[in-house]
């Protein structure tokens, strides 16, 4: 059925109109406000980034140990601290000081964690390991953290990757 003229000058203004309105309003950019800016938090800025463990210590003495912590942008936490091998203390298969992930707040030299979660089975922890949330006391001196369980009774020290 072959359509009327009406219809066919109806069909050929609503294209011209839908075309018009494609190729855009005149050049004109429209701009969206921008939010403000939220200022970084400075004790989560200090901590980002790959640390590389360098030193355990203990209230027996110094302990020789491998590991990290990472802390990213999203107040993620990781933490791998194990007893070298050639380290007299170390009683394998339980050489394990340390290993956790959580997301951690630092709020005055210390953190809170939510969602703590242990990365290895509890036999591989060294007999004298600090339960996992008890490593909550942090403090950054450049590019050193050192990251402790209440009480001072063990330290995790890290020097920034680089």
């Amino acid at each position: 059925m072959p359509l009327a003229p009406t219809r066919v000058a109806a069909l050929l203004l609503a294209t011209a109109a839908v075309h018009g309105a494609c190729l855009g309003g005149g050049g004109r950019v429209v701009r969206t406000p921008e939010a403000p800016a939220v200022a970084a938090d400075p004790a989560r800025s200090a901590l980002e980034g790959q640390w590389t463990l360098v030193a355990l210590e203990t209230a027996s003495g110094p302990r020789r140990v491998s590991g990290f912590l990472r802390y990213d942008r999203f107040g993620n936490i990781t933490v791998r601290a194990e007893m070298a091998a050639d380290e007299p203390a170390a009683r394998p298969p339980r050489t394990v000081v340390a290993d956790f992930t959580a997301k951690a707040t630092p709020s005055d030299g210390q953190f809170d964690f939510v969602g703590l979660q242990s990365g290895e089975d509890a036999d591989r922890f060294a007999p004298d390991a600090a339960r996992m949330d008890d490593w909550r006391m942090y403090q950054v001196d450049g590019d050193t953290l050192r990251l402790s369980v209440r009480g001072g009774a063990a330290t995790l020290v890290f020097q920034r990757a680089r």
